[in-house]
């Protein structure tokens, strides 16, 4: 099945080319890495409105009497630690030792560990390098809560396998480790294509771990399963705002607001994903760097943890990093 992109002539629709996207054969693999440390929501679920917060990258893993490398590694939204391996091309059967390797170092990480980890990351961002990683955490995922975060940290390890090609001895074993001993692992081919144009495309298809139930969060908490609504769960969030507010811009909305009217009809709505949600897709919040992909100009944060619908002819025009840029 070929690809293509419309280009279209003098804004017209009904006149666009068709111009053909190829996949690329220069070697991506860092660049990938690259983009992955960029967007890490790439790693989640379609439905997921959260993020990865990375804190470290090629960092150093003792694993026996060696050291090994694993390419990302990052906290999740319930504490969890996540760990990324990349390859190029086809991934071969060892990837999975490897894998596994770097979950029993990971979880052996304390968060003291993990702290000292993160701050080397950050050592060279004026903005976090004197921060905790509990504090980077809840700058990234609790800002505007005023409830007492209490996580624990490291409970289990998610495990992300990300390649080209997703070879049949690989995903056969990511399969049965989920399904026998609800390891989680993950399994995601990616595919860098480019137009005659030189616009680059990036395919991505999960292929090992998007199908049934987040095990680490069915772990954790056990009325939050995967989103299983046929409406898109962003929907739901946005149409519960929409009758909170009654589409008056100035009427004021709480994470606990939109929460509430959502738990009556959706009793394993993850009040975590809403928050997510609402920080990604709000102009102005200092927070919204840390969700770069599939952001939607929705919400205008008024103080600490009271939003309001977004306004453009009052409120101006913002970046993907929540800094005014008019």
């Amino acid at each position: 099945m070929g690809l293509y992109k419309l280009r279209m002539v003098n804004d017209n629709v009904e006149s666009g080319i068709l111009e053909k996207v190829k996949i690329d054969s220069i070697d991506y693999e860092k660049d990938f890495e690259n983009w992955l440390e960029n967007s890490p929501s790439v790693l989640l679920d379609d439905e997921d409105e959260s993020t990865i917060l990375w804190i470290g990258r090629q960092v150093t893993a003792s694993v026996g009497n060696r050291g090994e490398y694993p390419d990302l590694i990052g906290i999740d939204a319930d504490g969890n630690l996540v760990i990324v391996e990349l390859k190029k091309g086809k991934t071969p059967r060892e990837v999975i030792a490897q894998i596994l390797e770097y979950a029993a170092w990971g979880a052996s990480l304390s968060y003291e560990d993990l702290n000292r980890i993160a701050q080397n990351y950050y050592s060279r961002d004026e903005n976090m390098r004197e921060k905790s990683l509990m504090q980077i955490f809840c700058e990234v995922f609790y800002p505007d809560s005023g409830e007492d975060i209490n996580i624990e940290f490291n409970k289990t390890q998610k495990l992300y396998i990300v390649a080209e090609e997703i070879s049949p001895i690989v995903r056969q074993v990511a399969i049965y480790l989920r399904n026998k001993y609800k390891v989680d692992i993950h399994c995601i081919e990616y595919k860098v294509l480019k137009t005659q144009q030189g616009e680059y495309f990036i395919s991505t298809e999960k292929v090992v771990g998007f199908d049934d139930l987040n095990i680490s969060r069915y772990q954790n908490r056990a009325a939050s399963l995967r989103w299983n609504e046929p409406v898109k769960v962003k929907e739901v969030i946005i149409d519960a705002v929409n009758r909170i507010t009654g589409g008056n811009k100035e009427a004021i909305f709480t994470v606990s607001d939109v929460y509430n009217e959502l738990v009556k009809d959706y009793p394993d709505i993850n009040k975590g994903t809403l928050r997510c949600h609402i920080i990604q897709n709000c102009v102005n919040h200092t927070s919204r760097k840390h969700y770069p992909s599939g952001q939607r100009d929705l919400y205008f944060l008024v103080e600490k943890g009271k939003f309001r619908l977004y306004d453009p002819e009052k409120d101006g025009k913002w970046d993907w990093q929540g800094n005014r840029i008019d």
